[in-house]
């Protein structure tokens, strides 16, 4: 299998659980994992960070559907 990055790509085994069990949703989800999830776990601090933020602005209460 050839590589989907420059950066290192972790295994999903390797990761911390609070990121593995977030990934695993999104696979259960949509039937893969996006490459950028992978790519971006590689530094799991900015994988957190990245996600408080979309959480911030995707799961709060407001008169906007996500579309």
């Amino acid at each position: 299998m050839s590589a989907i990055s420059r950066y290192p790509v972790p295994k999903l085994e390797d990761l911390p659980q609070d990121i593995r069990e977030r990934i695993v949703a999104v696979q259960e989800k949509s039937g893969f994992v996006p490459n950028v999830f992978l790519t971006l776990a590689h530094r799991p601090d900015e994988f957190r960070a990245f996600f408080a933020y979309h959480d911030a602005l995707m799961e709060k209460q407001s008169g906007l559907t996500k579309a």
